[in-house]
């Protein structure tokens, strides 16, 4: 897979997930994924309003903590179950109706922490942190749902892990954070060569800092992807504009995976003005954060949800600029 054209800008929006870890496949506690008619309806809903705005793509994770979408033995994955594959299909049938492409966030890093003697809350919960169960999860759910959408065209890339630098020892100095640098680095490796053996489709990891996407390099990914969030930028009280000055000259497009709607401890933010910089700065592109409505006990409360009129008024001042190649 070529990497994106430079002169493209992927305007995106964060929805997230309509029920976290439970939109693909089924859990414990039943199914509720997208291909069941009330879902559909709902995201269908949306995605005609996403694109009305001008945004091109939609960031969605897909297993989350790891909940659903597969089935497991003593640890080790054995298969996708059932409605995996028919839950996937269906949101990228909805996406190609409305002209939009998905970028699919495979592992949230709340499922790479390691909580312990903590009582687990699934059976799935602790298949991450050995290596038989990521080979496992690797060759016997990630690669057949590769080769199943092999060249999708609502497809936008294969996200790896969302903000796995939360999970690992080295970058976060965290009770839960185990994992080190080095397993990781090489289960993504592995992930990253499995789409490119598999599928037609770009490959991508969500860092959660610019500073730290460099960590990310050398292992075959066919754009860079980084997070920016002021509250995570305090320590070292970097704006938008100078974190970007320090992503410069990587040897790949990066695109701008998280970028917050709003920001209450930043008095000046603005959304327009964030994304100008990006545009400016010749980014891949920039999704913001998020589309859906933060829960209420929701870490990203004072963040907010997008609005829609900002959105629309920004893509028309820019006039072809967001259009995917």
């Amino acid at each position: 897979m070529s990497p994106p054209a430079s002169s493209v800008f992927a305007l995106g929006v964060n929805y997230p997930w309509l029920n976290y870890a439970h939109d693909f496949g089924a859990s414990p506690t039943g199914h509720f994924g997208l291909s069941l008619g009330e879902s559909r309806e709902v995201v269908e809903r949306d995605f005609a309003e996403i694109r009305e705005t001008g945004a091109s793509v939609v960031r969605w994770f897909l297993f989350g903590d790891g909940r659903s979408g597969f089935l497991s033995e003593n640890g080790i994955p054995l298969r996708a179950d059932s409605l995996l594959l028919k839950d996937t299909a269906a949101l990228l049938a909805i996406a190609e109706r409305f002209d939009l492409k998905v970028c699919l966030s495979l592992i949230d890093y709340l499922w790479l922490q390691d909580h312990g003697d903590q009582q687990s809350i699934h059976a799935n919960e602790r298949v991450l942190q050995f290596a038989a169960g990521r080979e496992a999860f690797l060759d016997r759910v990630l690669i057949p749902m590769f080769s199943e959408f092999r060249a999708h065209p609502a497809l936008f890339a294969w996200e790896i892990s969302n903000e796995p630098e939360w999970a690992i020892h080295e970058f976060h100095r965290d009770p839960a954070a185990r994992m080190h640098f080095s397993d990781f680095r090489a289960f993504a490796r592995e992930i990253a060569s499995a789409v490119h053996e598999e599928a037609d489709v770009p490959v991508t990891l969500g860092s959660a800092r610019l500073m730290w996407v460099r960590a990310w390099m050398e292992l075959g990914l066919d754009f860079y992807q980084a997070h920016y969030h002021p509250a995570s930028e305090r320590e070292t009280k970097s704006t938008l504009a100078e974190s970007l000055r320090a992503a410069e000259l990587l040897d790949r497009p990066l695109w701008l995976g998280e970028l917050p709607a709003r920001d209450v401890s930043v008095p000046d933010y603005s959304l327009g003005d964030a994304l100008n910089l990006c545009l400016d700065a010749g980014l891949y592109g920039a999704a913001v954060w998020r589309w859906t409505k933060p829960e209420p006990a929701g870490t990203d409360r004072a963040i907010g949800q997008v609005e829609p009129a900002v959105l629309r008024d920004w893509t028309s001042s820019k006039g072809g600029a967001t259009k995917i190649a």
